[in-house]
């Protein structure tokens, strides 16, 4: 199949920033208001074994849930790290986006477009982060190509 590759790689985390943002909206998806104040704001390049660029992702935290979260490795990918604390969440979706990024072509070695998310994940109800991640055209390696057609915008 040809995301094993993917799959048997673990996912390894480069860390480009994570800092107190205090209450700034620091130009989020508007969902960053369900996070308690003061927030951090932890930024990532998120890369197989090998090095290979395969996403970018910011991420945003009540700042009294962090150690909680990420103990004092701060390496650590969000997934393992909830699922090494055992946390149940469930992941609200709020939207899947298209889009070009001069800056991310650079970082990634590969042309636009890209695609990406960005989801609440929530624990007994009460969001816990705010995420959002941006895709590398660089996964079709081991994924296959994206035959889908866009959906046509029809202006009226």
């Amino acid at each position: 199949m040809a995301h094993d590759g993917v799959c048997r790689s673990k996912t390894e985390v480069d860390v480009i920033d994570f800092s107190c943002i205090n209450g700034s909206l620091d130009n989020a998806p508007v969902d960053i208001a369900e996070i308690r104040e003061p927030r951090h704001r932890r930024q990532v390049w998120l890369r197989n074994a090998k090095g290979e660029r395969l996403g970018y992702a910011s991420s945003w935290w009540s700042s009294g849930d962090i150690n909680s979260i990420f103990g004092q490795d701060r390496t650590f990918p969000i997934g393992s790290s909830i699922k090494d604390n055992k946390k149940e969440l469930f992941r609200d979706m709020k939207s899947i986006f298209h889009g070009h990024s001069p800056a991310l072509e650079a970082e990634f070695g590969h042309n636009g477009p890209f695609w990406g998310r960005w989801y609440l994940f929530r624990q007994g109800g009460k969001p816990l982060t705010l995420i959002y991640e941006v895709f590398s055209p660089g996964l079709c390696k081991y994924l296959g190509p994206i035959d889908a057609p866009l959906p046509r915008h029809h202006h009226a």
